[in-house]
C-alpha cells in the first residue's frame, strides 16, 4: 500500500501521466538503522501541493507511523514530488 498510493497518484497526476515521466526509487539504511525509502519524480508535469490531504495519504501516513513507527515527508518540488519514508526495522 506504501507504495501503490504514490504510484496510482504518479499515474494520474504526476510524473507517470505523461510520456516521458519517470519515478526513482532507491533505499537505503542509516547509521541508526533506520530503513528509508526515497521516492522522486521527474519528467512530468510540476508538482503542486493539494489544497487537502487525501484519504490514501492519510491512511498511508497513519501506517508509516504508527505500524512501522516511521515517518513520512512529502517535498512538492516543480520537477515533480518527492518522497521520504523513514522506519525501524
Amino acid at each position: 500500500m506504501t507504495l501503490r498510493e504514490p504510484a496510482t497518484d504518479a499515474a494520474k497526476y504526476g510524473s507517470l501521466s505523461v510520456a516521458g515521466g519517470r519515478v526513482h526509487i532507491t533505499w537505503s539504511r542509516a547509521a541508526d538503522g533506520r530503513l528509508m525509502l526515497h521516492w522522486t519524480e521527474s519528467g512530468g508535469p510540476p508538482a503542486k501541493k493539494p489544497t487537502r490531504e487525501g484519504f490514501g495519504t492519510s491512511v498511508i501516513e497513519r501506517m508509516i507511523r504508527e505500524q512501522l513507527k516511521g515517518e513520512m515527508h512529502l517535498d512538492w518540488r516543480a520537477e515533480g514530488l518527492a518522497c521520504e519514508i523513514v522506519f525501524q526495522t
